[in-house]
């Protein structure tokens, strides 16, 4: 069997890692092609090209570089048709893997499928009507999308989120503290600013405003900004080194030893739910982005996963221009206060994310291509 993937950034590196762990075990002989990041090529795939070149946030940034990332679309598809695998499985990244699919389902006989279902309940809700034309097979990780797949008679595959089975829960928190050389006793806050450098460009102000606003009445209390890797260092936080904590590729840790935690809206917010983490959860892009997609796209009433899966607001958001110091502080503050009552709350969700079947991917596959 021929597997071809494209994954376009790091929540899809993360999510093809466990995808292609599936395949690899539970096939006998397998070849993986397509693009991923470091993750994936850890199992042996050979990238095409590297994710950054199609990794772009909102709405402007994806424009300004919309050459590249067409050439580089053009450049996969007609390396798929050369190696006519059985199946493509688009990695999240819709808008990158949706013109993929388009092509492959046209001009080819190879099967179509797309991990992580379009978040069409939050934005462009008429694009679920497109999707049989566009997708053999959705793989839904979230319970709610897939009782609106089944409405809208989409074939989908419900596989669960991997990181309510991937993230242990008896954490060593005083091991990790004893780790960062930080006392068991010190209260901690977690800062992951983005995985991105859009992301993390957009929320440097504000959070240094709150970082230096916060050390004034809390010397005590250690402040942890996890960064994916040291180029993804803003010079701005040098400036500040010294109250604070500064740590690569250690956000799970970052995010396990924290009482609360500032995180930017996606993926991590739903890594600390699953560890029960209170956290304040910020959104900051481009003006005109943000303009666009809250005035004409936007349909959904939150902006982080734990909010979203509960349709209620158990942390709390800040989103653009409620993205400052002063009001980052004041959630904070109010998180302190509501820990055990947020915690408890956090805690219900990890359960209606987990599938227990090692072979989940693979089954649907097999039955796929079969077809």
């Amino acid at each position: 069997m021929k597997v071809a993937v494209c994954a376009g950034e790091k929540s899809g590196d993360t999510l093809g890692h466990d995808l292609l762990k599936d395949l690899k075990k539970n096939n006998d002989s397998i070849t993986v092609i397509g693009v991923g990041g470091s993750m994936m090529e850890s199992l042996g795939l050979d990238s095409f090209f590297p994710i950054s070149d199609i990794s772009y946030m909102g709405l402007i940034d994806p424009i300004l570089n919309l050459r590249k990332i067409l050439k580089r679309r053009k450049q996969l598809i007609n390396f798929l048709k050369k190696e006519k695998p059985d199946v493509f499985i688009g990695i999240d990244s819709p808008s990158f893997n949706s013109g993929v699919c388009k092509a492959l389902r046209k001009e080819t006989n190879i099967k179509t499928i797309q991990y992580v279902c379009p978040q069409f309940w939050a934005w462009r809700y008429d694009r679920v009507k497109k999707f049989n034309k566009l997708y053999h097979l959705i793989f839904s990780l979230f319970p709610f999308e897939s009782d609106l797949l089944k409405k809208h008679k989409v074939n989908f595959s419900y596989v669960g989120h991997h990181l309510a089975k991937s993230l242990p829960l008896d954490i060593n928190i005083e091991a990790i503290k004893n780790d960062f050389n930080l006392p068991k006793q010190k209260k901690v806050i977690a800062i992951l600013p983005g995985s991105r450098k859009s992301e993390i460009k957009y929320h440097e102000g504000p959070l240094i405003d709150f970082i230096n606003l916060y050390k004034k009445d809390n010397e005590d209390t250690e402040i942890v900004l996890a960064l994916n890797k040291l180029e993804d260092m803003p010079k701005n936080f040098i400036e500040i080194k010294d109250k604070i904590k500064i740590v690569f590729g250690e956000t799970q840790k970052a995010l396990s030893m924290a009482d609360v935690a500032v995180v930017a809206s996606g993926t991590a917010t739903l890594e600390a739910a699953i560890l029960a983490k209170p956290m304040v959860v910020i959104y900051k892009s481009n003006l005109i982005s943000n303009f666009i997609l809250s005035n004409f796209f936007l349909k959904s009433k939150y902006i982080s996963l734990p909010n979203i899966l509960s349709q209620s607001e158990i942390v709390p958001e800040l989103r653009q221009n409620k993205v400052t110091g002063l009001e980052i502080l004041s959630k904070v503050n109010s998180v302190f206060l509501s820990e055990s009552k947020i915690i408890n709350q956090l805690s219900s969700l990890k359960d209606n994310l987990s599938v227990n079947d090692s072979a989940k991917f693979s089954r649907a596959i097999k039955k796929l291509i079969l077809e």
